[in-house]
């Protein structure tokens, strides 16, 4: 069985609708006709990050275990486990198979951007380094696709499937 992340930059205001109305969240990931007010400003690839979140916690209890003596990676790194919805607030009323949706506001994006950088995930730190046209993410898109949203004033919603 596998466990993926979805991530998706929106703007604030959809943020706000989707709090108010949280069934409306499965349609940014999980249908082909995305209903308003979902359509304008998000984007179905250039929006969206979505990664094997098993293969992510590997590599990140990898690297913790090799640099801080410690598999609890998200303790090692805490902006990687906040990337990730650890320690985020959640909108009630709508579940992805491991738990609720977790969202992060503009500021809050930003700091989870620096954060990342901070932890030195990548060498790609830059929103210039997001490839809004690829179809599929790595595991260093991460960073980017953080760095791409705060620098557009953008909220993230996610969760784990």
């Amino acid at each position: 069985m596998s466990m993926w992340l979805d991530l998706v930059k929106i703007d604030p205001s959809l943020l706000a609708v989707l709090r108010e109305r949280p069934e409306l969240i499965g349609a940014l990931f999980f249908e082909d006709d995305v209903p308003e007010p979902l359509v304008s400003g998000v984007h179905p690839t250039g929006d969206s990050f979505g990664h094997d979140y098993r293969l992510l916690a590997e590599v990140a209890e990898g690297r913790a275990e090799a640099e801080k003596g410690t598999s609890d990676w998200r303790t090692a790194y805490p902006w990687l486990a906040r990337a990730t919805g650890e320690n985020c607030r959640t909108v009630e009323g709508f579940e992805f198979g491991y738990g609720p949706a977790h969202f992060l506001t503009p500021d809050e994006v930003g700091q989870v951007a620096e954060g990342l950088v901070g932890e030195r995930w990548t060498d790609r730190t830059s929103a210039a380094h997001w490839n809004a046209g690829a179809g599929e993410r790595d595991f260093d898109d991460l960073v980017p696709f953080f760095a791409k949203a705060a620098a557009e004033g953008r909220a993230v919603v996610g969760g784990v499937s």
